[in-house]
């Protein structure tokens, strides 16, 4: 008890010595500026800076090589239509169109999408090629979908459509199909033309739609389920702009796809002489893309692909190494004359 005693005296005599001397300063300080007449230091911090991204200048400075090497990135594995690696590959793409300010387009409740769905389908290689052909129809079919987005005209109910399908082969035997050309090409340079139209702030006389189909790898079946149940009137469709594959090749050496000399033929083939490249209507023999689904309900539709276009097609060598961005840039120059002669 003692000892307990001695130590609380200690520590009461150190306080009454300590506290005058820790309020001292503050006084004196005080006492100072009262005499010599100067207000209260208060220290200025700059205003918090508030953290911004303009994701529609983000997406504008993206180019088709850019959207190409994501596509084809092994997270995307493939892109095969009802896969993993599809939903990723639409969420990208649904994300470019909505940073650029694009008007939806698709399912009134989805905004971009369009959902459709797909039969089962049979793998197997034909002439070194893998190709799928329909299963069952009856068993289990799979969600898919399509994405749309609008730069809305002066003339709302006139549209001039630009697309490409997104979708690949996916993994076969082990091996991811890539598809740089087929058709993540295609994807890029529409990306790539509207990006160019929105940079020039220029509003176009009729409404622009891009469309991005999925399943075309299984018969055109993204394209077709959008003509059969299409979300806004086909009616109001004047031409449709189709991009498929057009990464490869002699540069400036096109082939084109079309049922007919009709408008959207004659732009393509008008802009491929003014951009000094060659756009020729050559055979499918037997191949085709999207364009037919809208040819066969009376749409005027072509479709662009660089000549060479089979070469390494469907094949896992189908991928970023394979691409000549002298001419992807002239795929996206020559698209974009024709919907400029269209839509403007």
């Amino acid at each position: 008890m003692q000892t307990r005693r001695v130590f609380l005296k200690v520590m009461m005599g150190l306080g009454a010595i300590a506290l005058p001397w820790s309020l001292l300063p503050t006084r004196f300080g005080e006492a100072v500026k009262t005499r010599l007449g100067l207000p209260p230091v208060k220290l200025l911090l700059p205003p918090k800076a508030k953290l911004t991204i303009d994701y529609k200048a983000e997406s504008l400075s993206r180019t088709a090589m850019d959207d190409i090497f994501t596509l084809t990135s092994s997270e995307m594995q493939g892109r095969k239509a009802g896969s993993i690696g599809e939903i990723r590959a639409a969420e990208y793409l649904s994300s470019q169109l909505s940073m650029l300010g694009l008007k939806p387009m698709g399912d009134h409740e989805i905004g971009f999408k369009q959902v459709f769905t797909i039969p089962p389908v049979i793998e197997s290689r034909v002439n070194g090629r893998l190709t799928f052909r329909a299963g069952e129809t009856h068993l289990l079919r799979t969600p898919s979908v399509n994405l749309l987005g609008a730069l809305i005209g002066e003339k709302t109910e006139e549209i001039i459509m630009l697309s490409a399908h997104y979708d690949h082969l996916g993994i076969f035997e082990g091996e991811v199909y890539p598809g740089a050309n087929d058709n993540a090409s295609g994807v890029g340079c529409v990306l790539d033309v509207m990006r160019r139209i929105l940079r020039e702030g220029i509003t176009p006389k009729r409404t622009i739609v891009i469309a991005f189909w999925s399943a075309e790898e299984m018969g055109f079946v993204g394209s077709q389920a959008f003509v059969r149940a299409s979300t806004f009137p086909l009616a109001q469709i004047l031409a449709v702009l189709n991009a498929d594959t057009v990464g490869n090749g002699m540069i400036g050496d096109f082939a084109l796809w079309a049922d007919g000399d009709n408008p959207a033929f004659k732009a393509i083939r008008q802009a491929a002489a003014e951009a000094g490249a060659s756009a020729q209507k050559t055979s499918q023999a037997a191949h085709n893309s999207d364009s037919i689904s809208f040819a066969s309900a009376g749409i005027p539709a072509a479709t662009l692909m660089a000549r060479d276009w089979l070469y390494k097609n469907h094949t896992p060598e189908d991928n970023f190494s394979l691409l000549k961005p002298e001419q992807i840039q002239l795929a996206s120059e020559i698209i974009y004359r024709a919907v400029r002669s269209l839509a403007f």
